[in-house]
């Protein structure tokens, strides 16, 4: 396998001696190497083709009539972490003549573990860390084939069939067609985002975190998802959300997970250890966006043709925990608040799909879990809102991913 270099630099001499560097090691070519003099035209190269390894001038010109700027390759390999339509590439090394710029963003590389260097025509040292790099990559890609990659863009996960993945099996342009598995007792449902990246959908067969978890397993280890999303309804805190708002988790937790001990006077005590799992934080970014865009939001609102709440609807992102069994007890949200004071919602799955994708082999898939609130977990508890619920929390994933995906 050859190693795939982008090379982005908008100085014609710069270009020249980085090619010549390139094409002295042993086993590259020039026919290995795409070279874009803009940010605009690297950003078509990433979104067409992968690349081992980006050579970066950090002071770039948006396009060819525009002046460069000093942070434009950094402003681009932000974009690239907040935006999958691009494929991100696997190394980065940034080069530059100038110490201020390398110095701005010296951190920003670090953070990252990728290189950035001082390019200096009159020096061989960064030749010799370039052609390093390079020989370093050769040698890795000998053993890429051996290591799995992600297959589907989006598994879905619904605790039940209705109304919940009814709910995602109503997104019509995203074209689902039953997909029988052999041998496999679950329903799965096969579809694809506009941009032709496959999407599969199932629900759980009962309701429960072990019933949940284990769907969430079989999905990664048949279909790879680079996502994993689950999708329904909840029970609110009511003294931070309303009925039909939406939740994402983050993080995410089991309440139950912890162990009883008894008091001097015998007294049976719980004493919470849960394990949280927190939201990646490049998707959290993306959910704040859209948890800002009123007018998006409003639109699912309106779209909603039955009974719905007064109020509009919201998006919170924040604390959010799973357990065993059904809650209709305002004592147990009580409870729930120590755990986390700042806690939104509380559902029977969530944690569940949570630990399989966090603890699942590489490439690990991200997982996401968006529930809308259908109630507040107390003797009042009904159906009323769970259609509504459904919908909005399908609706939000339909929006993330048409916008980032």
């Amino acid at each position: 396998m050859t190693a795939q270099i982008l090379l982005v630099d908008d100085n014609q001499a710069k270009v020249k001696n980085i090619l010549l560097s390139i094409s002295a090691v042993r086993g590259y070519s020039l026919e290995m190497v795409d070279v874009a003099r803009t940010i605009n035209e690297a950003r078509d190269y990433l979104e067409s083709k992968s690349y081992d390894l980006m050579i970066l001038d950090l002071s770039l010109p948006e396009r060819l009539d525009c002046d460069p700027h000093a942070s434009g390759g950094v402003e681009l390999l932000s974009e690239l972490e907040e935006r999958s339509i691009y494929n991100s590439p696997r190394e980065v090394i940034g080069l530059t003549a100038f110490t201020s710029i390398k110095a701005d963003h010296q951190s920003f590389f670090d953070k990252r573990l990728w290189s950035v260097m001082m390019y200096d025509e009159g020096s061989d040292s960064w030749t010799e860390q370039l052609q390093q790099k390079l020989i370093q990559i050769k040698n890795s890609l000998s053993t890429k084939n051996l290591t799995p990659t992600y297959g589907a863009e989006i598994c879905v996960i619904a605790a039940l069939s209705s109304p919940e993945l009814k709910a995602v099996l109503n997104i019509k342009s995203w074209g689902w067609s039953e997909y029988e598995v052999l041998n496999d007792p679950a329903t799965y449902y096969q579809g694809s985002l506009k941009n032709g990246k496959q999407i599969y959908a199932a629900a759980s067969p009962r309701m429960g975190l072990p019933a949940a978890a284990a769907l969430a397993s079989k999905m990664i280890s048949r279909f790879r998802p680079k996502y994993l999303v689950m999708v329904g309804i909840a029970a609110g805190m009511e003294s931070k959300v309303k009925v039909g708002d939406i939740i994402v988790a983050d993080p995410g937790w089991d309440y139950g997970s912890g162990k009883i001990t008894l008091e001097t006077d015998g007294t049976p005590t719980f004493e919470p250890s849960p394990h949280q799992i927190s939201l990646d934080p490049i998707i959290k970014k993306q959910f704040e966006r859209i948890e800002s865009d009123h007018i998006s939001l409003s639109t699912i609102y309106n779209d909603w043709p039955a009974k719905k709440p007064d109020t509009q609807l919201k998006l919170h992102i924040g604390p959010f925990a799973s357990g065993a069994s059904v809650v209709a007890d305002p004592s147990i949200t009580i409870k729930l608040k120590d755990q986390h004071r700042k806690i939104l919602g509380f559902d029977m799955e969530g944690y569940g799909v949570m630990t399989s994708g966090h603890d699942s082999d590489e490439p690990k898939p991200k997982v996401i879990i968006i529930k809308s609130v259908c109630d507040y977990g107390d003797i009042h508890k009904d159906d009323t809102y769970q259609p509504y619920a459904a919908y909005t929390s399908a609706a939000l994933l339909k929006l993330w991913a048409e916008t980032y995906l």
